[in-house]
């Protein structure tokens, strides 16, 4: 088979044109190869450098997560509203017992909606449990302080803390825990 044929203008015969490849049509075959290969090594970074990205996000977002927590933790520690103090002198980490109880009945008492949200600004969402574990009475002493947990979250951060407990009534120190649980949404 020839592969030069005879080209034919206006009804005349001419010149003989020859489909061969030529050095043209073969660099043009190396550059689209060329550019094929550079797309896909293009999407190929960008997908790596978007899956490192978010894996990055995630642990920033982990990180905050846990320095609320921590935030969390620290202003239920120190509400002055429970703490123990004595003639303006302040124990640290320690809670009076009398103090606790009225401050959970009032914010588990669903009349005092306004003293909640007062109490949202500052914990959010998140769920504080006082308990005594020393000395074991009859009696136990466990208080839930605050509870807001949201209907939807995608972890909690539970954090456990030594408190003193002070039982006014019989002028005496009980150690407990303070367990907070904070909600991520």
């Amino acid at each position: 088979m020839n592969k030069c044929q005879k080209l034919k203008m206006f009804g005349r015969t001419g010149k003989k044109l020859c489909f061969l490849p030529a050095k043209a049509q073969i660099k043009m075959f190396e550059t689209m190869a060329v550019l094929v290969i550079f797309f896909f090594l293009l999407v190929g970074g960008a997908a790596f450098y978007f899956q490192v990205q978010k894996s990055s996000m995630q642990r920033d977002i982990q990180k905050q997560q846990q320095l609320q927590a921590f935030q969390v933790v620290q202003k239920a520690l120190f509400l002055p509203e429970l703490d123990c103090s004595f003639v303006s002198i302040q124990k640290d980490n320690c809670f009076d017992k009398l103090k606790v109880k009225q401050l959970s009945l009032l914010l588990s008492d669903p009349e005092n909606e306004d003293f909640f949200i007062d109490y949202f600004g500052v914990f959010g969402f998140a769920d504080i449990k006082i308990t005594q574990i020393y000395p074991d009475s009859n009696q136990t002493f466990e208080y839930t302080l605050y509870k807001n947990i949201p209907e939807d979250y995608t972890s909690i951060i539970k954090t456990q803390s030594p408190v003193l407990l002070f039982n006014a009534v019989e002028n005496r120190y009980d150690f407990g825990i303070v367990e907070v649980g904070v909600y991520a949404e």
